[in-house]
């Protein structure tokens, strides 16, 4: 007589993720989407809504893709077309600081946050009305002037960027917040450019336009409704300041602010040094593709979809790694690896090895992202982010403003591949300046401490 026994739990060699998944085919999702074992309910709470937030904004992100080639179909000149890559940098140089200095003195950032975000992701649909409403000589400055209204925004969302991921992440999720919702963020472009291409070859120019700026401006008003809600606590009352002081007051007060903070001042040296590598070589790639390896349209589509998917690949990667040893090492091997990614390319005449270049340089570029920002915001003292954030964001911001045109001057001289290597050359010194720096041990006080004031 056979007898039906229960399987011994211990015994079972069915793996913890099937375990977990089995009967419920997307709980893997959910739990990506959700904070660490053993966060606080407020950590569940911001990673709930941040992870919802990132997948809304990787859709907006496609849009950057397709504004460029909008305004060349309406006839844009070459110089207002670039101006939509260079008023970005523009606004950033002359307004960080500024807003910075503004938004310390609020209460909370959240709202300043969440109102760039939908400020700058409502240009798109603001510009398809454009091209629908105005004449046709008006359309293109039209565009131009709501997207350089919209950059106001979008750098008040970049210079509370960081202090807001930082306080929803805290200092053990930093990495694992951030690889998840690059991630995110990726997979949900990359799906977003292939069903928007294809929607856009389906309907008749300028209407197909028209629609996909509206749906994007309408994504954007639904990440505001995730983004508006994470929560970070306030600015101290020390931190924002006497009300009503003069300008110049609170920036002689955040000068001599920072002066006293010589981690964060001898990241930023590193900081400038890093952002001129990369952006000294970016507008040097696509040109090397076309004018060196004369590679076609769909070996170029093959190359960037190589890209996001290894970016996806080198989040998960370094995640692990900096768990197992540490922010530090991260940080240094990616630099150091991205840092020869240039040098590689210009030595090879053949695409495909260029597809591959492409692969790896995007999983070590995926590390320098991931341990910039975890070492950025342990050298920034607490209750002040936006502040310090503002001048890192001036920093980044100047160097993409420099370094192309750098880059364009010397490729005309030494040629594509010889300007590529000197971007290597500069990344390696990069690398080599984050190496030999002593790992930043800040205590983090409270603006309270910091200042010798009571909240």
């Amino acid at each position: 007589m056979l007898r039906m026994t229960q399987p011994d739990p211990s015994q079972d060699s069915t793996p913890k993720f099937a375990v977990a998944t089995r009967g419920r085919p997307f709980r893997w999702l959910r739990d990506y989407l959700e904070a660490p074992l053993g966060s606080t309910l407020t950590e569940q709470h911001n990673f709930h809504y941040a992870f919802r937030e990132a997948a809304l904004i990787g859709v907006i992100n496609a849009a950057s893709t397709f504004l460029p080639v909008f305004m060349a179909r309406l006839g844009g000149s070459n110089i207002q077309i670039s101006l939509i890559t260079t008023l970005p940098s523009l606004a950033g140089v002359a307004l960080a600081i500024p807003l910075g200095l503004f938004m310390q003195t609020r209460r909370n950032i959240i709202p300043w946050y969440a109102y760039g975000r939908i400020g700058g992701q409502a240009a798109f649909g603001a510009a398809a009305l454009a091209s629908l409403m105005m004449p046709p000589d008006l359309v293109i400055p039209a565009i131009l002037a709501i997207y350089g209204v919209a950059m106001i925004f979008a750098t008040a969302t970049n210079v509370a960027f960081n202090v807001v991921m930082d306080a929803t992440a805290g200092t053990r999720g930093r990495f694992e917040l951030m690889s998840r919702r690059w991630s995110l963020m990726g997979f949900m472009t990359a799906v977003t450019l292939a069903v928007a291409g294809d929607m856009l070859n389906r309907l008749p120019f300028p209407l197909n336009y028209q629609l996909v700026f509206c749906a994007f401006s309408v994504a954007g008003l639904w990440a505001y409704q995730y983004g508006s809600r994470i929560r970070v606590p306030d600015h101290p009352s020390a931190a924002r300041g006497v009300l009503g002081d003069s300008v110049r007051a609170r920036t002689a007060a955040m000068a001599a602010r920072v002066r006293i903070e010589r981690p964060f001042l001898a990241f930023e040296m590193r900081r400038f040094v890093s952002a001129i590598s990369v952006t000294f070589i970016m507008p040097l790639i696509p040109l090397y593709y076309v004018r060196v390896l004369d590679a076609s349209d769909r070996w170029i589509g093959f190359i960037g979809t190589t890209q996001s998917l290894m970016l996806l690949v080198g989040y998960a990667i370094w995640r692990r790694q900096s768990h197992r040893r540490g922010a530090a090492f991260v940080l240094v091997v990616a630099m150091f690896g991205y840092a020869l990614y240039p040098v590689a390319l210009a030595s090879t005449q053949y695409v495909a090895v260029a597809a591959l270049l492409a692969g790896l340089g995007a999983v070590f570029s995926s590390g320098m992202n991931l341990a910039i920002f975890d070492r950025l915001m342990s050298t920034v003292p607490a209750g002040y982010g936006v502040t310090f954030n503002s001048i890192d964001t001036t920093v980044v911001y100047t160097a993409g403003v420099v370094a192309p045109i750098a880059a364009a001057v010397l490729a005309d001289r030494v040629g594509i591949g010889g300007a590529l290597l000197a971007g290597g050359a500069i990344g390696l010194l990069s690398a080599v300046l984050f190496a030999t720096e002593r790992t930043p041990r800040v205590v983090q006080k409270s603006a309270s401490a910091a200042e010798g004031t009571s909240v």
